[in-house]
């Protein structure tokens, strides 16, 4: 799945590594758990008839000034980790990378929201040319982070030690490629960062894992349990769907149904997603 559009004077792509159909659409009761603040009886009120949550992932391709730009780059070809049942429905991103005319050698530039393997495992030896960008605070989380199991944090530290000497440690706040900056929306991991295209008067918004779903934008303050630091999550979240919501900023969410591509609107003190056509 592949979906063409430009932001200013940039040419955009969002290729699909992926999107698991029903009936093998993950549960909405393993994202909101009553352990993290979403009691049961809320979730199923507020969910309706539905039970599932459509999880894509939308890998964004941007062409700028110093090159080929990826935004994420989803699990990759060969990936286990969920179930056998998930190596066919993901690892797209190479082959929608030809379709959409991109060779991987093109590639100049590895944007990372997070480390989370849904968003790294698909560059680890697919783009040897180019150099990759994460938040210092993501890198050295990682990299210190003992604690967790190997199974959580070794794709993280395959990435890292990967791109080597290529990988560069960014700040919130930074213009890392033409056109290309960084925006503060940890949280979710400690380094969490969305990405703002600014072309021409246009924008764009790389939401990363902000949300996973819109019943998030209806309740800003349901966690994950993948969100790391939950408080300053939703504190992270509020913020940028205000900010979405009230300067009418395009937004790119990576998980929602392709392409992933919508608006924000206010609903009182809760939010809408408004997907653009």
């Amino acid at each position: 799945m592949i979906h063409h559009f430009a932001v200013g004077d940039l040419s955009c792509a969002v290729v699909s590594d992926g999107q698991p159909r029903p009936p093998l659409e993950p549960p909405l009761a393993e994202f909101f758990t009553p352990d993290t603040g979403v009691p049961e009886r809320e979730l199923r009120a507020a969910a309706a008839d539905r039970t599932t949550l459509t999880c894509g992932y939308n890998c964004l391709f941007v062409e700028t000034g110093a090159g080929l730009a990826v935004i994420d780059t989803g699990l990759g070809r060969d990936f286990t980790g969920y179930g056998p049942y998930m190596t066919p429905l993901v690892g797209k991103l190479g082959d929608g990378l030809a379709e959409a005319g991109f060779a991987a050698s093109e590639v100049a530039a590895v944007v990372f929201t997070h480390l989370h393997e849904d968003h790294t495992r698909g560059a680890v030896g697919a783009f040897p040319d180019a150099t990759a960008y994460a938040h210092a605070a993501e890198v050295a989380f990682w990299k210190d982070a003992t604690s967790l199991p190997d199974v959580r944090r070794g794709p993280a530290l395959e990435a890292i030690r990967v791109f080597g000497e290529r990988l560069r440690e960014v700040e919130y706040g930074a213009e890392i490629l033409p056109h290309v900056h960084t925006v503060d929306a940890a949280g979710h991991t400690p380094g969490h960062t969305a990405i703002l295209l600014r072309s021409r008067g246009e924008r764009l918004l790389c939401v990363g894992d902000s949300f996973y779903d819109p019943l998030q934008l209806a309740h800003p303050a349901w966690r994950t349990p993948w969100d790391h630091e939950a408080e300053r999550s939703v504190r992270s979240r509020r913020r940028i769907l205000a900010w979405a919501a009230d300067e009418s900023v395009p937004v790119h969410a990576y998980h929602l149904p392709f392409p992933g591509l919508g608006r924000i609107e206010r609903r009182g003190d809760a939010f809408a997603w408004r997907p653009l056509a």
